[in-house]
């Protein structure tokens, strides 16, 4: 009786362990998906910085890319460190279970080894017989020659509990070995990420000494950059007022059968564009986002702002450029520091690509979602960037919103 409590405390403990292990596991699991989230983005950036690398001279993307590369890495080395804790305390929990495990095993030994002794020095085979033999009347001798099976089967279920309690440490500890060694090889992992990580800083802070040093020429920049994106603005707000123009027209002699029709079919189209909210495929396969939409301080020029229309992605030279939405072309024009531009219209929605070396398409075509429309242009820097924008009629949309994550 003594023993099965023993027994039962120890799958008491097993059955907490258990369920805070569980628990954990999930908390490790989100752990583990935000690391290889994270690594993956820090592998489609060094993809692209290593492309750009082989020019000599440093840019304001080039600098982005290294603080977004800074940060992911920075949130890879916490979660390892949040993993490592996690699992020096299971652990920790582990070796407690192989404890009580051995300490259960060596009392169910001793108490199976009194029992050997008993039985070998006062119930032998012929002491037995003569014992139930003696009885003074059959139900006595009944009651004798049940307890002798009780004896037996006590026997019988302490060597299986032995048995039972030995697979269980062995098993416990084959995970504890198990545990251990994934906590060593993190910890190596977490090293290689921390020397990555200097090296890093150290590439941010070359380029940023260079930018600093030339300031006049990124003023310089900045200026003609915000020109051309005025010029390029100006032409979609231009195609945008034409078009909204042509659907007034087209619902004043709405009778017409076929104007309904098209009508009709922008509304669908809208409302399937609007539906899409964060699930949008990205314009380009590899890249990463160089400038975000808005208005977002300069990172070297102290006191300045720029505005972006959309988002800055860069990528890798010759990449192809492709639709995120099934639509009809409505321009394919050239704009002084944009380079050949595309813009899509989806009913009230527009998408325009900018900064393209080819375009594939024509005005007046219909096109699918994931359908090249060009590839994008390799700047004298070495760099190979797409500007891309989302508008609801003059409004312009944060595109990193529609576009599902990476």
């Amino acid at each position: 009786m003594k023993n099965n409590l023993k027994y039962l405390a120890v799958l008491g403990l097993l059955f907490i362990v258990i369920t805070t292990t569980v628990a954990q596991k999930k908390s490790r699991k989100d752990l583990e998906r935000e690391r290889e989230k994270n690594l993956k983005k820090i592998k489609e950036t060094s993809k692209v910085l290593e492309e750009t690398k082989e020019q000599k001279s440093a840019t304001i993307s080039q600098l982005n890319l290294l603080n977004d590369q800074i940060e992911q890495r920075e949130i890879v080395i916490n979660s390892m460190s949040s993993e490592v804790s996690i699992l020096e305390q299971e652990i920790a929990e582990q070796k407690m279970i192989v404890a009580a495990l051995e300490e259960d095993l060596k009392g169910l030994k001793e108490e199976y080894a009194q029992l050997i002794y008993l039985g070998y020095k006062h119930l032998n085979g012929y002491d037995k017989l003569i014992h139930i033999l003696s009885a003074d009347n059959i139900g006595q001798m009944l009651r004798r020659n049940s307890y002798f099976k009780q004896y037996a089967h006590a026997r019988t279920y302490q060597l299986e509990e032995i048995q039972n309690v030995a697979l269980a440490m062995k098993s416990y500890e084959r995970m504890l070995a198990n545990k251990q060694a994934e906590k060593t090889g993190l910890l190596q992992a977490k090293t290689i990420e921390t020397e990555n990580l200097t090296n890093t800083k150290n590439q941010q802070s070359n380029v940023l000494k260079q930018l600093s040093s030339k300031e006049e020429k990124l003023k310089k920049d900045l200026d003609e950059s915000k020109k051309a994106e005025e010029k390029l603005q100006k032409l979609i707000k231009d195609l945008i007022a034409a078009e909204r123009k042509k659907a007034i027209e087209k619902a004043k002699v709405s009778s017409n059968s076929a104007n309904k029709a098209t009508a009709e079919k922008n509304i669908l189209l809208s409302s399937s564009f609007e539906g899409n909210m964060g699930k949008l495929p990205w314009p380009v396969q590899n890249g990463r986002v160089s400038n975000h939409f808005g208005r977002q301080a300069h990172p070297v020029l102290k006191g300045v702002f720029v505005d972006n229309l959309g988002v800055d992605i860069l990528t890798v030279q010759n990449e192809d450029v492709k639709a995120v939405f099934g639509g009809k072309v409505i321009t394919v024009a050239e704009v002084p520091g944009m380079h050949k531009i595309v813009m899509i219209q989806h009913g009230e929605y527009f998408t325009v690509y900018a900064k393209l070396r080819e375009v594939h398409v024509a005005i007046g075509e219909e096109i699918t979602v994931k359908q090249s429309i060009g590839s994008v242009y390799t700047n004298k820097d070495g760099e190979s960037e797409l500007q891309f924008q989302i508008w609801k009629n003059e409004t312009k949309l944060n595109p990193e919103i529609w576009l599902r994550k990476r």
